[in-house]
């Protein structure tokens, strides 16, 4: 059967066995629209779960820290105005009727170990009023590397250390405004980790936490979930904090790219054809071009839902309302997962992904997106269909590129990873400056997205690549390679003795749930 999927900026028709399964997401569902936004941000802001009304939580002296997310997600880029921009305009006008002075509000992009965004995203995310009115002195980027605002709050009661801004307990009130694609995110999440440093985040961001549990991807059963909640604990001590979560639809593509996320009977006529020529049309373009054609799709996200109040009151509506969108069933676990990885990553936002976050991708993220059980059985096999380019970009990715040429030669073990060269990474004085001031991700950023692996390395009993020329990037990345997809299901097939083969058609984004 034919398989429709992603190899990086191309999409292909891939063959794949007749028996095969493929799972597409649920269609999106129906969003706030924007003109609506306002209105249900101010609702949210006067009625919040389990707080008082934010006009009771602030008076005329107040200092108020709005924190945000980054551009990470949701992911791709929604077209304008960003939900972020309309829930924080909104935001500020209440604050200002309330008597709140603009001087004693400051904005803060809760970046952690991501690289910093650039004015020119910040200005794309917040939009013109914002700007003009707050950057750059009242709205920057966390610096988790900044020793003058970083404050020690001690450690939780099983000993991790905490770690957040200090503008953060200097002020009356935290509000973090976040909208939330997968259970991964918001929560005990946002300030605990996103206002977190190296010393805090490192903890959570380890092989240990994934290496007998495979939950990342959401809180429920998470060692990883767990001891973030711990650390916000004690940050909620010594801070207020409020939080606003827009629960987000899956509506990644604009509407007329909607047929590649619809299996062939659900589409109409036109949607058909295009779902036939679309790969040849895709195979005339040269490569650099399908790259800017990729970079410039912008998403029709739009929220489901909005509440505001405490984070253990608003993150139970915001996951059960994304299962409701998310959750897809399939009645057992397969043999084989066939998965066709875009040229896309939370990490590689105006860039193409790096042959470290094309694994990542797949076996910290999609492996890991399921409810209860994994959609491959014990032992089963992943094929990644992916050209992987060695390309790493000079200035958001240096880090990576350091580990790809540095650590990955020298061993795949996340455990030996950690021992070896964490502190090294964390800790180099080039990565520091770079990250503080040439808008890079961390030094200590690839090993949290190869430690999220741990998990399916150690379940899985083979991992093959295909699509690249040859098996250089697969060796250094420590798995398997084939030259076609044939000979990759040929391989599986006698690891697993079975043709068992699921395949998923992702974006837009699915979470899996195997009926017991």
């Amino acid at each position: 059967m034919k398989y429709l999927t992603y190899s990086g900026n191309n999409i292909i028709n891939a063959e794949l066995p007749e028996t095969a399964s493929v799972f597409f997401p649920r269609p999106p569902l129906a969003g706030i629209p924007n003109k609506d936004i306002p209105q249900k941000v101010k609702d949210a802001f006067e009625s919040p779960l389990d707080m008082p009304p934010l006009e009771e939580l602030v008076q005329p002296s107040s200092k108020i820290l709005i924190a945000f997310d980054d551009n990470c997600q949701p992911f791709p880029a929604t077209k304008p105005p960003d939900i972020r921009q309309l829930a924080i305009e909104t935001l500020l006008e209440m604050l200002y009727s309330y008597g709140v002075r603009q001087h004693n509000i400051d904005l803060i992009c809760a970046v952690a170990l991501h690289r910093k965004m650039k004015t020119y995203e910040l200005a794309a995310m917040l939009g013109k009023r914002i700007m003009q009115a707050f950057h750059p002195h009242q709205l920057f980027n966390f610096d988790a590397e900044d020793p003058e605002d970083i404050i020690d709050l001690g450690t939780t009661d099983q000993g991790e250390p905490v770690e957040t801004s200090r503008r953060v307990i200097d002020c009356d009130l935290v509000i973090y405004v976040d909208s939330i694609q997968i259970p991964l995110n918001g929560g005990h999440k946002s300030v605990a980790v996103g206002l977190g440093t190296y010393n805090s985040i490192a903890p959570h961001h380890a092989p240990q936490m994934t290496a007998e549990t495979p939950h990342v991807m959401q809180p429920s059963g998470s060692k990883m979930h767990s001891l973030i909640e711990r650390i916000s604990r004690v940050i909620s001590k010594h801070a207020r904090i409020m939080v606003l979560e827009a629960a987000m639809n899956n509506a990644s593509y604009p509407p007329l790219m909607n047929y590649l996320s619809k299996s062939r009977e659900q589409c109409n006529l036109l949607e058909k054809l295009l779902k036939t020529t679309t790969p040849l049309s895709m195979k005339m373009i040269p490569e650099k071009i399908r790259f800017k054609i990729f970079q410039g799709i912008r998403s029709s996200y739009l929220p489901i839902e909005i509440n505001a109040g405490s984070i253990d009151a608003v993150h139970q509506p915001t996951l059960q309302t994304l299962k409701e969108q998310l959750m897809v069933t399939t009645d057992h676990q397969h043999d084989t997962l066939v998965f066709g990885l875009p040229d896309l990553s939370p990490y590689s936002v105006g860039t193409r992904i790096n042959p470290v976050l094309v694994l990542s991708d797949v076996l910290g993220y999609v492996f890991n997106w399921f409810y209860n059980k994994p959609f491959v059985k014990p032992g089963g096999v992943v094929i990644i269909l992916n050209p992987v380019f060695e390309f790493f970009h000079p200035e958001y990715h240096v880090a990576y590129e350091k580990f790809w040429n540095e650590v990955l030669p020298e061993t795949q073990d996340p455990f030996e990873m950690q021992s070896v060269f964490q502190e090294q990474f964390a800790h180099d004085s080039k990565l520091i400056d770079c990250y503080r001031n040439n808008f890079a991700h961390h030094g200590f950023h690839p090993f949290t997205v190869w430690y999220w692996a741990t998990y399916p390395l150690k379940y899985l009993s083979r991992v093959i690549l295909a699509g690249p020329k040859t098996d250089f990037a697969a060796k250094r990345l420590g798995i398997s390679w084939a030259p076609t997809l044939e000979n990759a299901l040929g391989q599986a097939r006698e690891v697993t003795g079975g043709d068992d083969v699921v395949a998923l058609t992702i974006p837009p984004f699915m979470y899996m749930q195997v009926k017991d």
